[in-house]
């Protein structure tokens, strides 16, 4: 893996929202479709308890709408003072026109506002972060990054290697320019491994567990490197994508990571695509209160192939919180 580390400068999270649905799913609920036994086997290996779903008539930007409210109003932000929304998802709610207008209106979002969605799922979010940051070094001065999957609507009840895994959740990270602080970023692509998580026009979720896994083990341990050295140092916390959790303990490990450095909420939550990072910040810091910087490596890695990593540093001034969205 080569080692180009691009860079945005002058740029800050101010908060970081995410949203889940108020319907909770065990994973014992599926013994209509596999057998006890089958269930504790996979519990086990993807480290799955329960996971968060949508009803049918709940999309991926409902989470993201409900997500941006509850952050632009604690910030206090004004909203002609936006001026971009993107929206990172695998499950829009239409094929077009992109969900990042319907989130436009009902923001509220002045006209020169810009409005986009991009097709990214597990390494969506330090992609995302990227973009956003990149976009704001040419004169942008507040933008609003959504991240949300419902892949629930996709996976078929039946395939043991996604039903049990997979949840629904959004987010929104508030992104502004500031006085100093500089991202770093590690990004890349290989296609040639794209038809080992896919979906068909119309079709469910299709994914090759053990193609991912090698995939991710041959890949992973040279970001991590590449993204310590940017920084110069290992960081203070790493919040990687929650693909499962016998995964994450493996590369933790490879990677000669401490346990305390290494948050995991898949258990919880289950692996909820582009929202799997900002919703594990936002548990995390609702549990641990930031009383000082702290230097974070952001990791995401899966479908595409694509993989990414941010380095940033987050203030113990910066707005975290988790909510539900109600009667879905």
């Amino acid at each position: 893996m080569q080692s180009s580390i691009k860079t945005s400068n002058k740029i800050d999270i101010a908060g970081v929202v995410s949203c889940l649905p108020n319907r909770k799913i065990l994973n014992f609920d599926f013994q209509d479709s596999f057998t006890k036994e089958e269930i504790e086997k996979v519990c086990n290996s993807i480290g799955v308890n329960s996971r968060f779903h949508v009803k049918e008539e709940v999309n991926t930007s409902d989470l993201c709408l409900a997500a941006a409210k509850h952050l632009i109003e604690k910030l206090r932000w004004e909203i002609n003072s936006i001026d971009g929304i993107i929206l990172l998802t695998q499950t829009p709610d239409f094929q077009l026109p992109a969900s990042a207008f319907r989130l436009h209106k009902l923001l509220g979002l002045k006209l020169e506002t810009f409005a986009f969605d991009i097709n990214l799922g597990c390494s969506a979010y330090p992609y995302g972060l990227w973009l956003a940051s990149s976009l704001m070094n040419t004169g942008p001065k507040r933008v609003i990054l959504l991240a949300g999957d419902t892949i629930s609507k996709i996976v078929s009840p039946k395939d043991r290697s996604t039903a049990l895994l997979f949840g629904d959740a959004g987010s929104a990270t508030a992104i502004e320019t500031s006085s100093k602080n500089n991202w770093k970023f590690s990004l890349g692509s290989d296609g040639s491994g794209m038809d080992n998580i896919k979906t068909d026009f119309g079709g469910c979720l299709n994914m090759n567990g053990s193609k991912i896994f090698e995939f991710t083990l041959s890949k992973i341990p040279d970001l991590i490197k590449n993204i310590d050295e940017a920084n110069s140092k290992p960081h203070d916390i790493y919040f990687f994508h929650q693909a499962n959790s016998f995964m994450l303990n493996f590369i933790r490990k490879k990677c000669k990571i401490l346990e305390e450095a290494f948050p995991i909420n898949i258990s919880e939550f289950g692996n909820t695509s582009s929202a799997s990072i900002p919703l594990l910040m936002t548990d995390y810091f609702l549990k641990n209160k930031i009383k000082k910087k702290i230097n974070a490596a952001l990791v995401g890695f899966g479908v595409g192939y694509s993989w990414a990593a941010a380095s940033l540093n987050i203030k113990n001034s910066t707005f975290f919180d988790k909510i539900f969205l109600m009667d879905t």
